[in-house]
């Protein structure tokens, strides 16, 4: 599986303030939750109202906190089959209207929105896995390249929503995919941040100048920047694809010609230095930031609101990332400059990246609430160690074979190997506690439990999991706090 290790994850939320004002105008806040479908349809009038972008931030804040406060147990099953596809949709439509609001808004507004979107889209995903009685699947259960192409065939598990229902898909050169991978890597990448989004890869749509036959140019760890056919790459194990264009169409066009013709005169390598002022080397956000860039001489600058690194000390500290300004894939959504197009799901999955979205906002968390901090596992150090280097010797076949080792480019420094094989083992501790409690959940209440009891949950786990650690008779029975715990875990 391929990923973009895109980690320029820059993230500055959390200036909007809690201004005590309802919406001008209205005279009134975000509506009663209590009925979901009438709430979404108040929700709609009240953005398509012209008064709404004087008060968006607090309007959308306090939405946001009624969102997050919803006592879905109390939602009687029979309205998720009544009514959980009109929710769903109504949740898109206010997504889209958002969206193109973005060129009249403040930033603090623009940020305020992108935190709301990925409510709706849990929302969207929730509500229509149960409507449609999707079966929940780990990604490791599905051979994606043998999978229908998404966005282009229709199952039911696929859901596809574009600008103008019933509009034909016809990409466009220049055209941006923003996706989601299914591993513990792409979570991170999505989280890293302050400002969380659900995006970790960007794709470049290219149309071939002589066969005019559309394909992709994206980078990625250990190969750097290539062309890929275009079905391929709509199967490379998306948990959703995010489709954007460029209002400025020429200038799309002109981007493509520049980057493809850059990617063929030379290899370009990734850029595991994370560093946006040298195109020598480029990660996925980057094909996209230089493309634009050269096309427009350095006055189309991407991304529009850069997000920031900040906090997780521990892991930028082991990933060698320098804090400040970066480029995130999930900064795109809420670029005034581009269209929405449309979006797609696999309802399949997207219960899985839910759960990895809530662990990797908890591993976060309690790096910068409770001063975790990562330690290697025999496993990680391993990787880091013994295997990088025998990775490099002609032994490496013989000992892979063994081993029953992953294959994995030379290219990838060391300590990005140890490090991302110690979130995974972590990450597959945590997500076996949380899809068991999920199962429970779901068997008593007839209904999976929400992105928000997924934080309870796994608070309760750390906690637990602490004071077995901490007891010197129950330590081995501690399930990860060996490798991840605060500084001052002993008494």
């Amino acid at each position: 599986m391929k990923i973009c290790f895109s980690l320029a994850i820059l993230v500055a939320l959390g200036s909007c303030s809690h201004v005590e004002r309802k919406l001008a105008g209205t005279g009134h806040g975000p509506p009663d939750l209590g009925d979901l479908l009438k709430g979404s349809e108040q929700i709609l009038s009240d953005i398509d109202s012209s008064e709404f972008i004087e008060g968006c931030v607090p309007y959308l804040t306090e939405l946001e906190e009624k969102i997050d406060g919803m006592d879905i147990k109390k939602i009687p099953h029979s309205i998720f089959e009544k009514d959980g596809h009109q929710i769903s949709e109504n949740s898109w439509k206010i997504r889209q209207k958002l969206h193109t609001l973005l060129p009249e808004v403040s930033e603090s507004c623009a940020k305020q929105i992108q935190t709301n979107f990925r409510q709706f889209r849990f929302i969207e995903d929730y509500f229509l896995e149960i409507a449609q009685k999707t079966p929940h699947l780990k990604p490791s259960d599905i051979d994606f390249q043998k999978q229908p192409i998404p966005m282009k065939e229709a199952q039911p598990f696929y859901i596809l929503r574009t600008s103008e229902r019933g509009a034909q898909l016809k990409f466009e050169p220049g055209d941006m995919l923003v996706t989601r991978g299914v591993s513990f890597l792409s979570g991170m990448i999505a989280r890293l941040g302050k400002r969380h989004t659900q995006f970790s890869h960007i794709v470049w749509v290219h149309q071939d100048p002589e066969t005019q036959k559309l394909k992709t140019i994206e980078s990625y760890v250990g190969v750097g920047v290539d062309f890929y056919e275009m079905d391929f790459a709509l199967k490379n194990e998306n948990a959703r694809i995010l489709w954007l264009r460029a209002k400025d169409r020429s200038l799309a066009r002109k981007a493509d010609k520049i980057i493809s013709e850059e990617a063929k005169k030379r290899h370009i390598k990734y850029d595991y230095t994370l560093d946006f002022d040298n195109p020598q080397t480029m990660s996925c956000a980057e094909v996209s930031q230089v493309a634009f860039e050269l096309a427009s001489d350095g006055k189309f600058k991407i991304p529009y609101y850069p997000n920031e690194i900040a906090g997780a000390d521990s892991l930028i500290k082991r990933l060698k990332i320098a804090k400040g300004p970066t480029y995130e894939p999930g900064d795109m959504e809420i670029d005034p400059r581009f269209e929405l197009m449309g979006e797609f799901q696999d309802l399949r999955i997207t219960r899985d990246s839910r759960q990895k979205d809530a662990i990797m906002s908890a591993i976060f968390n309690w790096m910068d609430e409770h001063h975790y901090e990562l330690h290697d596992s025999g496993k990680s150090r391993m990787a880091g160690g013994v295997i990088y280097t025998v990775r490099r010797t002609f032994l490496w076949p013989l000992v892979k074979k063994m081993l029953k080792l992953d294959e994995f480019s030379k290219e990838i420094p060391r300590n990005m190997l140890s490090t991302v094989t110690l979130i995974n083992q972590l990450g597959e501790v945590l997500q076996k506690e949380l899809h068991a409690k999920d199962l429970a959940y779901e068997k008593e209440h007839g209904r999976p439990m929400t992105i928000m009891d997924f934080y309870q949950t796994l608070e309760e786990f750390r906690k637990n999991d602490l004071e077995l650690y901490q007891k010197k008779k129950t330590r081995k029975q501690s399930q990860f706090h060996k490798w991840f715990r605060p500084k001052k875990a002993l008494k």
